[in-house]
């Protein structure tokens, strides 16, 4: 069976921690990523900020500095749309790519060239602002990978030497077995104190 290449084990199991669901693991191609050239900003003085348009029939609506739509309920909604005049043509190198088209719109993901010429993807939830639940699998998942290199370790082995499929596998396994071991409720107690969220309630 093949195996993973000769590198260490921080690094393989990097790829087995838990991301945020907007995360995209590689990067598209250059030539399928669509130019941001529509976008308007003026300078809000009661936010002491850019708010940001485009223009639809028959009115400005506004965005993100990314050209997403912006929710009614968002902190920065503004319902007094500003005079066309008072609007600045909005430049970025940030391009979109997207990833799947659907009837209530499309999903995409945003990127930039860094100074080597490699795409770096740009609207990527930090973990710290992620969910709770999202938190509390991420916490399980580095236990039982923590789990599993001390089993590797005492065996005197390598992760390198385990195909992909069976580390995985048994990261898996050692994650249900601390379900079952301690519940689940149990485990979110733990996990919400550890990271300092114990005061939160449980459902």
């Amino acid at each position: 069976m093949k195996k993973n290449k000769k590198r260490n084990e921080l690094s393989i199991f990097e790829e087995f921690r838990l991301k945020p669901d907007d995360f995209r693991d590689k990067p598209p191609k250059k030539n399928k990523l669509l130019i941001i050239n529509d976008i308007y900003f003026y300078y809000n003085t009661k936010l002491k900020k850019n708010t940001y348009w485009i223009l639809t029939e028959p009115k400005y609506s506004q965005v993100t500095e990314y050209r997403e739509q912006l929710d009614t309920d968002d902190e920065d909604y503004q319902l007094n749309i500003p005079k066309k005049s008072s609007l600045k043509e909005y430049k970025t190198d940030v391009k979109i790519h997207v990833e799947e088209e659907g009837e209530d719109g499309d999903y995409c993901t945003w990127w930039k060239e860094n100074e080597n010429g490699e795409l770096i993807q740009v609207n990527i939830i930090k973990e710290e602002d992620a969910g709770v639940e999202f938190k509390i699998k991420s916490w399980l998942r580095n236990k039982a990978i923590d789990a599993v290199g001390l089993e590797i370790r005492n065996m005197k082995k390598k992760a390198y030497e385990y195909p992909k499929k069976k580390l995985e596998k048994m990261i898996e396994e050692e994650e249900n077995k601390m379900i079952k071991k301690g519940g689940w409720k149990a485990l979110r107690v733990a996990a919400l104190s550890t990271l300092g969220l114990g005061w939160l309630p449980f459902l």
